[in-house]
C-alpha cells in the first residue's frame, strides 16, 4: 500500500510541476479502457469507462475529476501438494480519479477504486467461495495517438498489479 501511495504523490507532484497543456479528459468526456494485467493472479482483463465531471479540481487549471465503472476477471490454475485448483476472480467496482494533462497529448491520471472481489475456487477436494469489499489505489499514464484513441499503462492495487491497454474516448 505504501507503494501505490508513493506512485499517486509522485504522478500527481510531478504533474503540477510542468506547464499544463490543453487537457485531454475533460467534464463531458467519456472513454472506455480495455486492458490485460500482470504481476497478479493468471492473466487478469480489465474494462473500465470513465466520464469526466468537474474541470479544475482544487482551482487548478488543467487538473480534472472523472468517475466511472470497472469489471476485472481472471481465471488460473495451480497446484498445491499435489492438489490441483482451478481459481476464478471476477471484480466489479467503481472508480474516481483526477487526470492531468502532463504534455500535449499525454495525461497523467491517479485514482481510488472500490469493488466487490467475488473469488471460487475448485479442486479435487471440493470447492469454495469468497467475497467481500476491496479497496484500492491506482495511478497511470494514457497517452493519445490519435485525438480519440490511446495507450495507457496502469499500476495499483485491485484485480491486477498492473494493466496495459487501449483506451476509446468516445
Amino acid at each position: 500500500m505504501k507503494k501505490i501511495i508513493l506512485v499517486v504523490i509522485l504522478a500527481l507532484g510531478f504533474a503540477f510541476t510542468s506547464n499544463a497543456q490543453a487537457p485531454v479528459f475533460k467534464k463531458g468526456d467519456k472513454v472506455a479502457n480495455i486492458g490485460v494485467g500482470f504481476g497478479s493472479y493468471g492473466i487478469p482483463v480489465e474494462l473500465s469507462v470513465m466520464w469526466g465531471v468537474y474541470n479544475n479540481v482544487f482551482g487548478i487549471k488543467g487538473l480534472n475529476s472523472g468517475v466511472g465503472a470497472y469489471l476485472g476477471f481472471s481465471s488460473y490454475n495451480e497446484t498445491w501438494f499435489n492438489s490441483k485448483f482451478h481459481h476464478t476472480i471476477f471484480y466489479p467496482g467503481v472508480r474516481g480519479q483526477l487526470n492531468y494533462t502532463f504534455v500535449d497529448n499525454l495525461e497523467v491520471y491517479s485514482g481510488l477504486l472500490l469493488g466487490f472481489m467475488i473469488w471460487s475456487s475448485d479442486s479435487n477436494y471440493g470447492g469454495g467461495n469468497a467475497s467481500g469489499l476491496e479497496f484500492g489505489g491506482y495511478a497511470g499514464l494514457r497517452y493519445y495517438f490519435k485525438p480519440n484513441l490511446a495507450i495507457y499503462l496502469e499500476g495499483g492495487y485491485g484485480i491486477t498489479n498492473g494493466t496495459i491497454g487501449i483506451s476509446y474516448k468516445f
